[in-house]
């Protein structure tokens, strides 16, 4: 029977989609595999084809999140010509992280959706990872000559990971009517950003967009090996 095949992608995708659709709304702590399993249409002994444990199945959901979020902010600086500039790069960033619930309630550590996981996501690599690609594009978009050259290449990605963190959790602390709507907060932060690190002139935009692509790549890449350290 098909439901026997441990090797089955089209269920496979099921689960991790009914998985970050449940932990999103009701978070982990509350969602159960036999809720993830209902919520595939499959049975949960299914699940376990797939995955030994919910928290193995939570590792790969993170994982699944992570490269759809990588193919839409792809998918945005492909088609805009314009993408090799900060302005740009924060746009698609923000648009893109909204994207994935999951991959916001991560990012934010929001306890209520990724409850007690939270503990064990302190021993995983993501964190390195992610510090090593904030400084790896830094370099490369001043190699561009999208980010100024005369700047620390440290300190700016420190500098960006600030500005991420704060845009990551501002509308927790702001009330209701002073958040400005997604498009209005990209536009605004990547105009402040452009004038403090572009270069005069808004630098090399065609060769910016060939770094960034790169480091979606390279990011998508580290992405990829982590999923098949999960099969």
């Amino acid at each position: 029977m098909a439901e026997n095949n441990p090797t089955n992608p089209e269920r496979e995708e099921r689960i991790l989609e009914a998985a970050a659709k449940l932990i999103a709304h009701y978070g982990y702590d509350k969602t159960t595999v036999s809720d993830i399993a209902a919520e595939a249409g499959i049975s949960k002994g299914a699940v376990y084809l797939h995955y030994k444990s919910k928290e193995e199945l939570f590792d790969a959901m993170i994982i699944h999140e992570g490269m759809k979020m990588m193919d839409v902010m792809l998918e945005r600086v492909e088609a805009d010509p314009d993408a090799g500039s900060i302005f740009s790069l924060y746009q698609h960033a923000m648009v893109a992280t909204y994207s994935s619930p999951v991959v916001l309630a991560l990012m934010r550590r929001d306890a209520k959706v990724i409850g007690d996981m939270a503990r064990r996501l302190k021993d995983k690599p993501f964190s390195i990872d992610s510090a090593f690609i904030q400084h790896e594009m830094v370099r490369q978009l001043q190699e561009a000559n999208v980010i100024r050259q005369d700047l620390d290449t440290t300190e700016v990605a420190y500098v960006m990971a600030l500005v991420k963190s704060g845009f990551l959790l501002v509308n927790e602390f702001l009330p209701p009517e002073s958040i400005l709507p997604l498009d209005a907060a990209g536009k605004a932060l990547g105009q402040l950003l452009e004038r403090g690190l572009a270069p005069e002139g808004g630098g090399d935009k065609a060769a910016g967009k060939i770094a960034l692509e790169n480091i979606l790549h390279m990011t998508r890449d580290v992405l990829q090996k982590y999923k098949e350290k999960t099969i």
